[in-house]
């Protein structure tokens, strides 16, 4: 399938260089295992992206949505609620959870403002599924695939320690394939440390 996504196996191949000595890290799950795991993925993903650039690529830009439409939803929320607020009659002698309603009723406004901070990521997803239509079957798939990947690869979270903190754990800062590849030698440098006390390099 010329057109199809670009299988596991065939990014393995571009990262045999990091990969060629496999080191267990978790219950037992060998690095290498991006490389050989669910090589049908291919056939069952949607055909919109054609490679794990082009998703990295998505990926990318869904975040920079979420991250653009938390400002606006903030504004709302805290306009909306400001708004409200001060059309409110303050009687001096009238309490809100046993204080004064006018500090209340600014503690309220600006955590209207938070709550619309956080609705904004998924404000944010909502525009982006709607202005790529095509892609978001693929991306539902792909985010599925890799995140089974970053799971099985990254270091044990027993080695965590305040010296040796493991590195990007949820695979947060990876935007490319080569990011990909760095990410999974500072998994092994982690296992390495956490274990032996040693660096990668070192022998």
């Amino acid at each position: 399938m010329a057109t199809g996504l670009v299988s596991l196996r065939h990014l393995a191949t571009r990262t045999s260089a990091i990969t060629a000595k496999p080191v267990f890290v978790g219950a037992g799950v060998s690095i290498r295992s991006f490389a050989t795991s669910q090589p049908q993925d291919r056939k069952q993903a949607p055909q919109a992206i054609q490679n794990w650039d082009d998703y990295f690529k998505l990926r990318a830009k869904r975040r920079n949505y979420e991250r653009i439409c938390c400002i606006p939803s903030s504004i709302t929320a805290l306009g909306a609620a400001g708004t409200y607020f001060t059309q409110l009659e303050i009687d001096p002698l009238h309490t809100v959870f046993g204080m004064e309603a006018l500090p209340v009723y600014g503690m309220a406004t600006v955590l209207a403002g938070f709550g619309g901070f956080l609705a904004g990521p998924f404000i944010g997803s909502g525009v982006f599924k709607l202005m790529n239509r095509g892609a978001t079957r693929s991306m539902d798939h792909l985010d599925r695939v890799f995140y089974e990947h970053i799971k099985k690869n990254r270091a044990d979270a027993r080695l965590n320690s305040i010296r040796n903190p493991v590195p990007d754990y949820y695979g947060e800062k990876i935007k490319s394939v080569s990011d990909y590849r760095s990410w999974l030698r500072k998994q092994r440098e982690h296992y390495r440390k956490g274990v032996f006390g040693g660096k990668l390099d070192e022998d």
